[in-house]
């Protein structure tokens, strides 16, 4: 009896050890995040943009959690085909995505983006967990259905990655949506976070299972249940699923939503798989095959270069000299073929 006992409280000690590591990985990976503004990248930002005639606005919002959630509205130069709610990824921002959001706004149509939770200016100390993505989304539709300047729209919605899993899980909830687009999305948070623990600590991750569920539904409750899959049966309205089957961040037959295929009931999906090597991975199919080729370069030199420096990270000044020497222009160049895609698919839906 005595050995029984102390070996269920070694095996409490232990559960307690893990639930407190997983909590602290949940701490690193959800902390508050900024995109640098003075930070050189080979992306274009906003002032490019804005040399070219663009225009934004900004918008602000309060999250379920009574965040200030800030954005930007785009216009287009002619009266909009509808309203495209566009979602980032983890770590970024929609300030990264301005090569595919200017064309759809040159191709008409009005865009609103927004920063989730404790990212770049909104409001948090932590974005706390995955599941907190479609909250915020789910936040920013009931603005706009509750603003009559854009809500006379008809909004469609558009993500990559953490965005992806936003635009299709709040489809669960009740909103005037059109149609709906995936790119490199995931169908739910507890898979995804075991794969990517499996890649950072090996196999040996998969005992971490329950403990990211428990905090996750310590954290959010049955919203942790939500899956993709769910969202696109449960709306029946057109989804546009695409991923690379080289991603190896959402691996395309482990944690994508394609890989859920067969759950799938809602008649109206349709599927756009990247095979071309080179640009069918997490998110090298955004540029033309020349600049996605021509920025993985850069990017190997700049892997090299942190090589050089502690922690990796090179000076400011280092890194303005190196991208002096670069073709800025080249690497922004947009897959027309992709985002016309888009812009079909959306234009049909909504009429």
């Amino acid at each position: 009896m005595k050995v029984l006992i102390i070996v269920l409280g070694v095996l409490v000690v232990l559960c307690l050890l893990m639930l407190v590591f997983v909590r602290f990985i949940f701490e690193q990976t959800y902390k508050a995040f900024n995109i640098d503004p003075q930070d050189e990248v080979m992306l274009y930002h906003f002032p490019h943009y804005e040399k070219l005639g663009f225009t934004r606005k900004p918008v602000e919002f309060d999250s379920l959690d009574g965040n200030r959630l800030t954005g930007y509205i785009y216009d287009p130069e002619n009266e909009p085909k509808g309203l495209i709610v566009f979602s980032h990824g983890i770590w970024s921002g929609p300030e990264e995505y301005l090569i595919l959001i200017t064309w759809l706004v040159r191709h008409g149509w009005k865009v609103f983006t927004y920063n989730y939770t404790a990212y770049n200016g909104s409001q948090g100390k932590s974005a706390k967990g995955l599941p907190q993505s479609p909250l915020d989304l789910h936040a920013a539709l009931n603005y706009i259905e509750a603003n009559p300047e854009l809500n006379k729209y008809k909004k469609v919605l558009l993500g990559h990655s953490w965005g992806a899993y936003a635009t299709t899980v709040v489809l669960n909830y009740d909103h005037d949506v059109y149609a709906a687009c995936s790119m490199s999305g995931f169908n739910d948070p507890l898979t995804i976070s075991v794969e990517t623990g499996k890649q950072m600590f090996g196999p040996v991750a998969g005992i971490l299972k329950p403990f990211i569920n428990i905090i996750n539904h310590m954290r959010f409750g049955s919203q942790a249940d939500m899956t993709a899959v769910d969202g696109i049966n449960k709306s029946g309205i057109p989804v546009l699923l695409s991923h690379g089957t080289g991603d190896d961040f959402i691996v395309y037959n482990v944690s994508s939503i394609v890989c859920h295929k067969s759950e799938i009931t809602n008649p109206n999906v349709q599927y756009i798989t990247f095979d071309e090597e080179g640009r069918n991975g997490h998110n090298n199919f955004f540029g033309t095959a020349e600049s996605e080729k021509y920025l993985a370069d850069i990017m190997a030199d700049v892997k090299e270069m942190q090589k050089h420096y502690p922690k990796g990270k090179i000076p400011h000044d280092v890194k303005v000299e190196y991208i002096a020497t670069k073709d800025r222009d080249k690497v922004n160049q947009p897959n027309e073929q992709f985002y016309a895609q888009i812009d079909e698919f959306f234009s049909k839906a909504v009429g």
